[in-house]
């Protein structure tokens, strides 16, 4: 099976969406600034135009998480306005968890948009991309850690305190190495909603209210029902205080009684049931439906999303159904979740066991890596250069205040060279950590020997899927798997496969365990009337 670029086709034009994040961690509005000018640097220097309305931010949001104002309105208006290129500094600017930025680009990609990162190098080939991108996030991941445990000491010493941790909440105010305080303008705003909404008021309806009377959520966003419902679920409106895994009874001051807050809560699971004419029974959420965001039906192409159903002794069933089966667009019937998922885990698990595909994609990542890096050294060593440049001309404006030499000017020019400041030591850091990690084919080949044996891990699982495979189409009685990688679809039929699967576990039991399982089964009765049609003699292997 031969190495196949995968085409993708790009919206016309030059026309080009801009995104930026800084974290909860970082704290530094500065950041977006850098990002801005980088983005606007770059597409100047390619011809790129940036509309007014197309540029999305959003500002101390944590990077471990999607669901954030400015990336979704960014997605939404990506989908209708189909620019041609998103502008992002780094991958991890859209998420840090790599299944969600897989998931995002996959999306951006879908609507024809190209992502280009500015401090990073991505290959366009979209099976190779997503390889790179895992590579990345494992070269970050000490780093991270590293950086996350310097922090955390102090969170920690926080949390054990009752202090304020950076996390801003509606109805409190919040300043470093000290205890959160009630906000007089917005706690009326937290004890209305839960009067309200204990009283029977529908959450659409507070919602409306508030957005109506001016009203904001802590990020300056609209209120909605989902902001609302985060609201009336936090236990800190009630006095405790928790953060990771402190959890301190009265390190918050108290905003509404604990008979309110019970009331609210008794309301929300009377409304969240859905009463006894609910359509569906919602599917728990310990419930994964891992192969979501990769299955689409086979009959119509639509994506295919979990379901539950309940037998008359009250034992649920999971289903993966086609999304325009409900809107009776599609005939195709529900597929058993259990079967689905023995069949692909079958597969995904022989298709690792593979060492030529493992070392083929190994030796694509490679080569795409020393092509990228051959001359990062180089590239180095111009970072710190203009480094020195910056340090210097700082040093001349610092000599030029002390003499009294200070005006507007000069602010904006020290500001200005502040920001690139920062920004190259941000570039210079990411060099430096990929130059210590320098990454050698032995080492892409572990990354990806790491996969084999441990599908059960629910990231690995997801790192395969990611990078590895392109979709899977379900069928009534067969599934077609096509991949990132390779010019090939594999067609597998549910029954064959199924019984593929019953004889290779009656196999191993067999190794294990001979004398048990050698004349025992229907397994064994069907390899024995194959070999019998073959003519071969049983007698060699049933004696």
């Amino acid at each position: 099976m031969a190495n196949k670029i995968r085409h993708f086709e790009r919206n016309p034009g030059n026309v080009a969406f801009c995104y930026y994040r800084y974290s909860s961690e970082a704290q530094r509005d500065v950041s977006i600034d850098q990002q801005r000018e980088a983005a606007h640097a770059f597409a100047k220097e390619h011809g790129y135009i940036i509309p007014k309305d197309g540029e999305f931010e959003d500002r101390a949001i944590t990077g471990t998480t999607i669901e954030r104002p400015g990336l979704q309105h960014m997605l939404y208006e990506a989908k209708h306005k189909r620019p041609a290129y998103l502008l992002i500094w780094k991958m991890d600017r859209l998420s840090r968890e790599i299944h969600d930025s897989f998931f995002v680009d996959g999306q951006l990609r879908e609507c024809g948009v190209q992502i280009v990162t500015l401090g990073e190098m991505l290959p366009e080939d979209e099976g190779l991309r997503f390889a790179i991108q895992g590579l990345y996030a494992s070269m970050a991941h000490n780093f991270i850690l590293n950086h996350r445990s310097n922090v955390m000491r102090g969170m920690n010493y926080n949390a054990e305190n009752a202090l304020y941790n950076g996390r801003r909440l509606l109805g409190y105010t919040g300043e470093k190495d000290k205890k959160y305080e009630i906000d007089p303008a917005t706690a009326p705003i937290v004890q209305k909603v839960f009067r309200d909404y204990a009283a029977g008021k529908p959450l659409k309806k507070i919602a409306d209210e508030l957005n109506e009377s001016g009203y904001r959520s802590i990020r300056g966003n609209k209120f909605t029902i989902n902001s609302l419902a985060s609201l009336l679920e936090n236990r800190a409106y009630i006095g405790e205080y928790k953060w990771g895994s402190h959890t301190i009874a009265g390190g918050m001051p108290q905003l509404v009684s604990v008979e309110l807050f019970e009331e609210a809560k008794k309301m929300r699971a009377k409304n969240r049931c859905g009463g006894m004419g609910a359509a569906r029974k919602l599917v728990p959420a310990d419930v994964d439906f891992w192969l979501s965001g990769h299955a689409y039906c086979g009959k119509c192409g639509a994506p295919l999303h979990g379901i539950s159903g309940t037998s008359k002794s009250g034992k649920p069933y999971y289903y993966y159904s086609c999304l325009n089966r409900k809107k009776h667009l599609c005939s195709m019937s529900n597929q058993p979740k259990d079967k689905i998922e023995t069949i692909a885990r079958y597969f995904f698990e022989r298709m690792l066991e593979d060492p030529a595909l493992r070392m083929m994609i190994a030796k694509l990542c490679f080569d795409y890596y020393n092509q990228k890096n051959g001359d990062k050294g180089a590239y180095l060593d111009s970072l710190r250069n203009n480094l020195k440049v910056v340090e210097k001309k700082l040093d001349n404006f610092v000599k030029a205040i002390s003499e009294g030499i200070f005006n507007e000017s000069t602010q904006q020019a020290m500001r200005d060279l502040e920001n690139q400041k920062a920004l190259l030591k941000e570039q210079i850091a990411s060099e430096e950590l990929q130059e210590k990690c320098d990454i050698k084919l032995e080492t892409i080949i572990k990354y990806f020997d790491g996969f084999v044996g441990n599908f059960d891990d629910e990231d690995v699982r997801r790192y395969v899927l990611d990078i590895f495979v392109d979709k899977v189409y379900l069928y009534e009685d067969s599934m077609i798997v096509t991949f990132h990688f390779i010019d090939d679809k594999q067609e597998l039929s549910y029954d064959e496969t199924l019984e593929m699967i019953e004889n290779h576990a009656y196999l191993v039991d067999s190794v294990n365990d001979p004398e048990t399982h050698v004349e025992s089964g229907s397994a064994a009765e069907r390899m024995k009337n194959s070999l019998l049609e073959q003519g071969v003699d049983d007698s060699d292997f049933f004696p």
